[in-house]
């Protein structure tokens, strides 16, 4: 059976397991929302669908021409993402701390795997790195080079910012209806974008009298277009750097300009594109360790993404989300 972090924390019973689960979620929204499915190989092959077959008419005693749709497969890999987390005896067992030494570096450990997490289901590429999963920039461009073109929108915005004007949040939001157009069933889940960008999505929609709202299970404030939920994706770990930046060229590659990018996707196992693990996530306190006087716990957590429907991710680029004119 496939779960979402947020729905195995809400039956999880071991204290410690549960305690990485929720501190994963308060730092990723993505993780928060990701179904995942276990497959037990450090690798999957998936088939994607690439041409349908032809059909046509016929005469009367006459056949039809035979005619298959055509596939390709595509491997998706595991990437092994954790860490160990070690605490020194005498720090821990002393008595004058403010708080748990082990659950404070707990924290801290967890909180940079959430951002990796983060940043590689944007900027995760193969190419440059073996050890990651592909990204959505990365899947986008391939899904694009295979021929569907339209999962790529260029914004268009000639070096206006949407918020400049009338006319220029009105085309805007046209682009944005046409990345979600682009989305199986026009419909995707969610739309994923910076900090900046949300906020000024967010400051169109409510003059316009578009913008929903609802809240998570941390009682958070979401908010939600024509059915999808917007996500801020944040920083990476240094808590400076965007995941997504606000410095891509108007040609939607990393630059010095001041454009950025909206990222749907529509999650759906099997089917849209999804989390894959080898096996769960696993947190395991191993104890003092032989070799020091240190505690450790340990975080394992082999992931991956798998794309088998091209149109369930797409990309809107070359985005100035302000006033810039």
């Amino acid at each position: 059976m496939a779960w979402t972090l947020a729905e195995l924390s809400k039956i999880e019973t071991d204290v410690l397991r549960k305690s990485v689960v929720d501190t994963l979620l308060m730092n990723s929204n993505v993780m928060e929302l990701v179904p995942w499915e276990t497959i037990g190989k450090l690798s999957t092959g998936i088939v994607r669908i690439q041409d349908l077959p032809s059909v046509g008419f016929r005469r009367v005693n006459a056949g039809y021409e035979e005619s298959t749709g055509t596939f390709e497969q595509k491997m998706e890999q595991i990437a092994l993402l954790g860490g160990d987390i070690d605490t020194d005896k005498a720090v821990a067992r002393a008595s004058n701390t403010i708080a748990d030494a082990r659950a404070i570096q707990q924290n801290l450990m967890l909180k940079a795997i959430a951002y990796k997490f983060n940043d590689k289901f944007i900027n995760g590429k193969l190419v440059s790195d073996p050890r990651e999963f592909s990204g959505l920039w990365e899947r986008v461009d391939d899904i694009v080079t295979d021929g569907f073109t339209g999962q790529k929108i260029d914004c268009a915005c000639s070096g206006v910012g949407f918020l400049n004007s009338s006319g220029a949040s009105h085309a805007f939001l046209d682009k944005l209806d046409s990345l979600m157009y682009a989305i199986d069933g026009h419909k995707p889940d969610f739309l994923i974008m910076n900090q900046k960008c949300l906020l000024a999505v967010r400051s169109l929609l409510r003059r316009e009298k578009l913008l929903d709202t609802t809240k998570d299970m941390f009682d958070r404030i979401i908010d939600i277009y024509q059915g999808a939920r917007m996500i801020n994706i944040g920083t990476c770990a240094d808590q400076t750097t965007g995941i997504i930046l606000n410095t891509e060229t108007s040609a939607g590659v990393a630059g010095s300009s001041e454009h950025t990018s909206i990222y749907a996707v529509k999650f759906g196992i099997g089917e849209e594109t999804w989390g894959i693990q080898e096996y769960p996530l696993e947190v395991e306190d191993l104890g003092q360790l032989e070799s020091k006087p240190v505690y450790r716990t340990r975080v394992d957590f082999p992931v991956g993404l798998a794309t088998i429907s091209p149109r369930s991710i797409a990309r809107l680029y070359g985005i100035i989300p302000d006033a810039t004119s």
